[in-house]
């Protein structure tokens, strides 16, 4: 994301916590998380988070929306091995009308070091006309903001 769209971004949701435990099939050769891994953690805390602040994808589908992901970005800082549990924090933030980012950071809890910072551009799409749907409205938010 570039710095102009990074000065733009209105959080409309923070400070959610995932927990996961680390499975020894998650690991590679060399003894630490598959980076592809990273990717999975990630899309649960997003569900879970969706799901604790009243807009999961049930919610959505029934609604008849779906939400597309435009564009994921993931910068690796430290390895995480077994055993171990890791704690992913989140926060949505909106960019414009129809478009949103979740900023998610991955810390392993022995240590509370940082390990993954993500960021995730997507839109919620309005399954019967195939258009991005206001975002706010979406999720059961006042436009006011925007």
């Amino acid at each position: 994301m570039s710095t102009a769209q990074k000065q733009t971004l209105h959080s409309i949701r923070k400070e959610h916590v995932t927990r996961l435990p680390i499975r020894w099939d998650e690991l590679d050769s060399n003894g630490h998380v598959n980076n592809k891994n990273y990717q999975g953690y990630l899309d649960e805390a997003r569900m879970r988070a969706m799901r604790d602040w009243g807009f999961s994808m049930e919610i959505l589908r029934k609604e008849g929306f779906g939400p597309v992901i435009l564009s994921i970005s993931l910068e690796f800082k430290r390895e995480i091995s077994y055993p171990e549990e890791i704690r992913i924090e989140s926060e949505l933030s909106v960019s414009s009308p129809t478009r949103a980012v979740f900023i998610q950071k991955i810390l392993r809890e022995s240590d509370s070091l940082l390990c993954c910072k993500a960021e995730t551009d997507w839109v919620i799409l309005d399954l019967n006309s195939k258009r991005p749907a206001k975002f706010l409205h979406a999720i059961g938010l006042e436009d006011s903001k925007l």
